[in-house]
């Protein structure tokens, strides 16, 4: 069963116990995925009430994407987490249990590395809402942006923690230097975004 598909509660829950799974990098997801839907929201209500398509329409379909993209990262942060877990009891004298390992920590490293991916996508989709929505929307397009850049934030932590565990160095610094540029380009929409804040709320 999808993490998402129980109650808000529940999953909540599941995230203030002691158990391992769900934990930060599927908690980064839910909050790019709330990101996501803000800037869908933002879009539609940007349409008029008639139907016809506003400012920001073009910005509605990316954002349910990404929404659903990131509501899956969920559980796939999770069976990420998982496999890794289980790959610690492995030997690392064994060439085969060895590269089962590793695969494990690639892909828990890969894991919240697409979840800043697509935080990254839900703060550009943020930005136009800030810079083109209607005046009342612009809370709602505020919101999203820093929840998406809260949500990259956290992920990085999570990909920080596995890089390590990876043993090829130049793996390693590639997967590395992927975050350091989304960083980037999060910090340069950040700013941006900033901006826009600062215009409308002083």
């Amino acid at each position: 069963m999808s993490q998402l598909s129980q109650s808000l509660e529940t999953f909540l829950s599941e995230l203030s116990s002691r158990a391992a799974t769900p934990g930060g990098g599927s908690a980064a997801a839910l909050v790019g995925a709330t990101a996501a839907a803000l800037c869908a929201m933002v879009g539609r209500l940007n349409d008029k009430k008639d139907g016809t398509p506003g400012a920001l329409h073009e910005i509605i379909e990316p954002a349910d994407e990404l929404r659903a993209r990131l509501c899956a990262l969920v559980d796939e942060d999770i069976a990420a987490f998982n496999e890794l877990a289980a790959s610690w009891k492995l030997s690392e004298e064994d060439a085969d249990q060895r590269e089962r390992k590793q695969a494990a920590v690639l892909r828990a490293t890969q894991s919240p590395l697409t979840i800043m991916e697509k935080a990254v996508e839900v703060m550009e989709l943020s930005l136009q809402g800030l810079e083109r929505s209607k005046k009342n929307c612009l809370s709602d397009a505020g919101c999203a942006a820093l929840c998406a850049h809260a949500a990259l934030d956290a992920a990085r932590l999570n990909v920080l923690i596995n890089l390590p565990g990876l043993h090829d160095p130049e793996l390693r610094a590639g997967l590395r230097r992927k975050v350091d540029t989304l960083v980037t380009d999060a910090r340069r929409i950040r700013a941006a975004v900033d901006a826009a804040l600062d215009a409308n709320y002083g």
